[in-house]
């Protein structure tokens, strides 16, 4: 790590502080910057990448991954905004945590506040007390090996100091001890007898860290004698020294990939069977829990009678050179599935990874996610960053709260329903499964997306299903316009579908293209118009394509006849 490679400048600090630290203060200096390092990391990517809209969500979503480095404890997070954890969808050692607050605390901490960091396993219930009293005044997370780092981000927020008593010296090493974690408290002096009465009730963990005082120094005193006085300038002054950031890099050219030589074909109805059973043998890497549903890739459960959901980016397999628009295409893609069974986004996270030497690639990548974050409104954090020797990629999760009491299907459910595209087809198939089945899946132009159609495209879908326009919606993806319809049909229902499309694209980019930005919607005859209107005036394009049929076959122009039970 760019952090971690560098050390401590003690002569900076003596030429701040105006002496040589004594033996105390080095012992402090050396696990504060051990705390420092560990939490530090990927601070710039960070703040290059996260965003957060000014109407916040009840909402939290947290990327916690083994493999970062910051050892990022998603519950601490949720106890500190007042949340429970609601869901959690897991591949290994990683995990998306969904959490839920009905009421996000906003805490001002003043001056002359007792500090106390409470930690173990018993910290659920007693932190649902505290909320509960008007003696807290603030509570905030501590990560793996964070406290210094977290005491400081406090100090150095609210420019107030603080003062510590322990009995022993080698209490400072607890700054930077990985197994001290939990959750920095503050509670207002006249609570102080009430507030350990509780944690002695509910048995959790907890050590006294002091009080904040107005000036903006740290003090230890250790049996009541003074052994430590540093200014938190001086810290402020070695962090600013340490970090040295530079503006991310972006790239400034993007490889051309060569076209495709195809041969068009009469019939595709052996290419539509394969595509299928592609996509129906994908694996879902992750698991989650048993009170959640799955349908067309969405995660939903329900709490307090409403319905939360979460939506994984299911694009991976989609090889991007445009690093920013491979971070934009993944958010989005989870985004617009989850607009899809008719769920408002309203939050994102997700793993990264990136390398140490393609720092073009990462700055491009970063701020796709930024990007879309910004254009579609939807709050970006707690993302997990590991490094990695490959170029820069990720996966993503968006989560947000049901429009109505049940998911929106995406399966076709009545015949003579018309069906409509809402988007517009360009047909790319560079990186497409169908490309894939040709091994060539390294060769076309990559799909792009538009942020600004995305978010008006998402916000129709929303529309049309709160105005109960639309009957079903999915999202085209993995094997294109064709593949979804197939999805959309049940095989033993009778229902088929009869589509006519007319666009001035290759007939495997009319079938197979993976437009990205691209939902499929049926729309009673009598809705029909009306939904038109809705997408005129938010300015996306809406296609009718074809009809829902009851004669149990699936035709695409001339270029499919198939009875929809080949599917199976």
């Amino acid at each position: 790590m760019r952090i971690k490679e560098k050390k401590m400048n003690l002569v900076l600090i003596q030429k701040h502080l105006g002496r040589i630290p004594n033996s105390t203060e080095k012992l402090f200096l050396q696990h504060f910057w051990k705390s420092y390092q560990n939490q530090i990391c990927f601070n710039l990517e960070i703040s290059q990448s996260e965003f957060q809209p000014h109407d916040g969500s009840n909402l939290v979503l947290i990327a916690q991954g083994k493999s970062d480095p910051r050892k990022i404890v998603a519950k601490h997070v949720i106890h500190a905004l007042n949340g429970q954890a609601i869901a959690k969808v897991t591949k290994g050692n990683d995990a998306f945590i969904l959490g839920y607050s009905e009421s996000l605390p906003k805490y001002a901490p003043g001056n002359n506040l007792c500090v106390y960091f409470i930690s173990g396993s018993k910290i659920k219930q007693s932190t649902r007390e505290l909320h509960q009293n008007e003696w807290l005044d603030g509570a905030i997370p501590v990560h793996k090996g964070g406290l210094g780092f977290t005491l400081y981000q406090l100090l150095n927020r609210y420019r107030c100091g603080i003062e510590i008593e322990w009995k022993h010296k080698d209490e400072i090493k607890i700054l930077s001890k990985v197994g001290a974690h939990g959750l920095l408290i503050l509670i207002k002096r006249g609570g102080v007898d009430q507030f350990q009465s509780l944690l002695k009730k509910t048995k959790v963990d907890y050590i006294d860290m002091g009080h904040l005082t107005s000036d903006s120094k740290w003090e230890i005193f250790i049996r009541r004698k003074s052994v430590l006085h540093i200014p938190n300038p001086v810290l402020d002054i070695l962090v600013q020294q340490a970090q040295g950031f530079e503006e991310l890099k972006m790239q400034t050219s993007i490889p051309n990939l060569p076209s495709p030589k195809l041969k068009s074909k009469k019939s595709y109805n052996r290419e539509l069977i394969k595509l299928v059973k592609d996509h129906d043998a994908v694996a879902d890497p992750y698991s989650y829990l048993k009170s959640m549903e799955i349908q067309n890739a969405v995660y939903t459960l329900v709490k307090n009678r409403v319905r939360f959901g979460m939506a994984l980016n299911d694009n991976h397999y989609i090889n991007y050179n445009d690093y920013k628009m491979k971070s934009i295409a993944a958010i989005a893609n989870s985004a617009r599935q989850l607009a899809c069974a008719g769920i408002r986004p309203e939050i994102c996270s997700g793993f990264i990874y990136l390398t140490d030497v393609n720092q073009n690639e990462n700055g491009s990548f970063l701020k796709g996610i930024h990007d879309a974050g910004q254009i579609l409104n939807i709050s970006i954090e707690h993302l997990s960053f590991t490094r990695s020797r490959d170029l820069p990629q990720g996966e993503f999760c968006t989560a947000g709260t049901c429009l109505g009491d049940e998911i929106f299907p995406g399966k076709f459910r009545e015949p003579d329903q018309f069906i409509s595209i809402v988007g517009s087809h360009r047909g790319e198939l560079g990186g497409s499964r169908y490309l894939s089945l040709l091994k060539k899946e390294h060769e076309g132009n990559r799909p792009i997306v538009d942020l600004i159609m995305e978010s008006r495209l998402q916000e129709a879908i929303l529309t049309g299903i709160q105005g109960k326009l639309i009957q079903s919606a999915r999202a085209v993806g993995r094997g294109g316009i064709a593949v979804s319809i197939a999805n959309s049909l049940e095989i033993n229902n009778g229902l088929g579908a009869r589509i006519h499309f007319s666009r001035r694209l290759k007939p495997e980019e009319l079938l197979f293209g993976e437009t990205q930005g691209l939902v499929l919607v049926t729309v009673k005859e009598a809705d029909l118009m009306e939904f038109e209107r809705v997408c005129m005036t938010i300015g996306v394009p809406a296609t009718t394509i074809g009809r829902v049929t009851e004669d149990g076959n699936f035709t695409f122009n001339e270029l499919i006849k198939l009875p929809v039970k080949k599917f199976n």
